[in-house]
């Protein structure tokens, strides 16, 4: 079954269940976006996935739990313990996801950082450019560069 096909026959279930009409449904996503939905002309975008959820009174999980299962020939239930254990094999079941993932640099980028502050620590006791690259074993151009910047 697609996926759309799945969501159709979700949101109609649960619509029913709930004894609302598509109008009802229509107070956060236009009526006819919710019977193009229900008759499989089209999909719903996350905002109208978590609208539709709010105004059913349920979550957006146990909503797509009823389209995964409906997709997949299983119950919700099973859709979400299958949930529970793949969140838990990554380490994220019981973490909260912070608002901004923070970025590694490049490593290209911390090398570089490192070979500054060691050559800029080697000027301060004195070094020369020369012994520098001597000493770390880098061309005496990439001394140079370092050697002028600061940290």
């Amino acid at each position: 079954m697609s996926v759309r096909t799945a969501f159709a026959v979700a949101l109609k279930l649960l619509r029913t269940k709930r004894g609302l009409t598509q109008d009802d449904l229509s107070k956060k996503v236009d009526q006819s976006h919710v019977s193009r939905i229900e008759n499989e002309k089209t999909s719903p975008s996350l905002e109208s996935i978590f609208e539709l959820a709010r105004v059913l009174e349920l979550s957006p999980v146990a909503l797509m739990a009823l389209v995964c299962g409906a997709q997949d020939s299983q119950s919700a239930g099973d859709v979400l313990k299958i949930a529970e254990k793949d969140l838990q094999d990554i380490a994220l079941l019981k973490d909260s996801i912070p608002l901004e993932i923070e970025e590694s640099p490049h490593p290209r980028v911390v090398s570089a950082a490192q070979a500054r502050e060691t050559v800029q620590a080697l000027k301060g006791k004195g070094f020369t450019q020369a012994e520098i690259a001597r000493e770390l074993g880098m061309a005496k151009t990439t001394v140079q560069r370092h050697w002028h910047r600061s940290s």
